[in-house]
């Protein structure tokens, strides 16, 4: 056996001492008495003095490998390079419409908005771009501008799409949840919405300010009610809706976050998910970019949100392992905007540098996007992520924002989680607040 050096092991301030292992994000407390033959093992690569049960845990989570760690590196990275060039499934991003009803202060789509809503023969092109492709599997994620001004479309899409009888069809939407009715709740959840996401970003104050109505009526009061209306509709038939609050974070609202989560979670009774993110600035000129936190002060906000208020988030400790990145890195993946055109990610829509061809020609790529974020956008691909702790969680972050730091030769926003500067302290933290939750 190989022992892995894609492992953590070191005492904590108050927990004693504890072992994370990245190929699998598994992560012990380890008795005293066991302390120095673990050492050993780390420093001679000798494991056979492992105790049996301690061995054996070992070898199920990767601590132990039958397998250098070159070597699962490369066998990983080309399971990745299989599902990146899948020929069955084919992810797409569609903005039925890039009219939107807000005004949020920091959407990077900017003047690019126009109010256009796709036309009935682009849905007939993009259809039948689905069905040139012969995919067995169709993941969609509805997008805009604000989609569900353009809910028709939406309905009439998914009742075409439908008719192809593909093996799989998974639906998400990305909703300001303005527009959210009964009728729609009952879509969403009649055709499985794996997720409907929606953004709060405070209190009425706070979330008026940040994200105003065109209209003048209150974003904060609209977003609520229908909330509640999912909620009760939900609780009142028994049934289950995937909807996830995102709340948007940066200097001006932070202090929010704690008060937000725990209001919202007693609310709805922790049946809707919650989740900080980070606003990012696509360069130091953009007018909130004063706003957004460093580095270090995302990673702070992280631990004390644990620390100070209980409250754990995604970001406190590596998610589940994976194989691709980012949907962008598979070569079937394409977002369509209302004119049929084609991009690789969500940030390129309506830039027509970024244009890949559009649904009716096909793809054109004259400025090689596709092979761009295909062959270059993961960790596998970064000589600096290869020996990473966390890269089989991570897989080197956001490709658009690796690219752009790139370009800008200076990093505008970091690609790496906010764990990895201080792993010890997160990780520790973690293993506090699961010790908190079940005393």
């Amino acid at each position: 056996m190989f022992v892995s050096k894609r492992i953590l092991f070191f005492k904590s301030k108050s927990n004693g001492y504890m072992l994370f292992c990245g190929n699998s994000n598994s992560f012990y407390q380890i008795d005293e008495d066991n302390v120095p033959v673990i050492q050993n093992m780390i420093d001679t690569g000798d494991e056979s003095k492992l105790p049996d049960d301690i061995r054996e845990e070992f070898i199920k989570s990767g601590v132990l490998l039958k397998e250098d760690d070159e070597s699962l590196f490369n066998r990983l990275k080309y399971i990745s390079y299989l599902t990146r060039f899948d020929n069955k499934t084919l992810t797409l991003t569609i903005a039925p419409t890039m009219a939107c009803n807000f005004s949020c202060s920091y959407c990077y789509e900017g003047e690019r908005v126009k109010n256009l809503i796709m036309s009935d023969s682009v849905i007939d092109g993009l259809i039948n771009f689905i069905k040139r492709g012969n995919f067995e599997n169709l993941n969609v994620t509805w997008y805009g501008g604000e989609p569900l001004c353009a809910w028709n479309k939406i309905v009439k899409l998914n009742s075409e799409i439908k008719k192809l009888n593909l093996k799989t069809y998974i639906q998400r939407i990305v909703t300001n949840g303005s527009l959210i009715d009964v009728e729609k709740i009952k879509f969403f959840i009649e055709n499985d919405f794996k997720m409907v996401q929606i953004t709060l970003d405070g209190n009425e104050e706070i979330q008026n300010k940040r994200r105003p109505m065109k209209n003048g009526e209150s974003s904060y009061k609209t977003i609520m009610a229908n909330l509640d209306l999912a909620y009760k509709y939900c609780k009142e038939n028994n049934k289950k809706i995937s909807i996830i609050i995102r709340i948007n974070i940066d200097k001006e609202n932070i202090d929010i976050y704690p008060q937000l989560y725990q209001m919202l979670s007693e609310r709805y009774e922790n049946m809707f998910y919650i989740y900080p993110a980070f606003v990012q600035k696509y360069s130091e000129t953009d007018c909130h970019a004063h706003n957004c936190l460093s580095f270090q002060s995302s990673a702070e906000f992280i631990l004390n949100l644990s620390k100070k208020h209980g409250i754990y988030s995604y970001n406190l400790f590596p998610r589940q392992n994976i194989i691709v990145g980012c949907p962008a890195q598979r070569v079937n993946t394409f977002v369509v905007d209302t004119d049929g055109n084609l991009y690789k990610c969500w940030d390129d829509i309506c830039m027509p540098e970024r244009k890949l061809g559009d649904v009716i020609n096909g793809v054109k790529d004259t400025y090689n996007l596709n092979p761009l974020f295909v062959m270059n956008g993961s960790g596998f691909e970064k000589e600096k992520c290869k020996n990473c702790l966390f890269l089989y969680s991570c897989l080197g972050g956001c490709s658009r924002s690796q690219f752009n730091n790139a370009q800008a030769n200076y990093e505008i926003n970091p690609t790496c989680k906010v764990i990895k500067n201080n792993p010890q302290a997160f990780l520790e933290e973690y293993y506090e607040l699961k010790m908190r939750k079940s005393s």
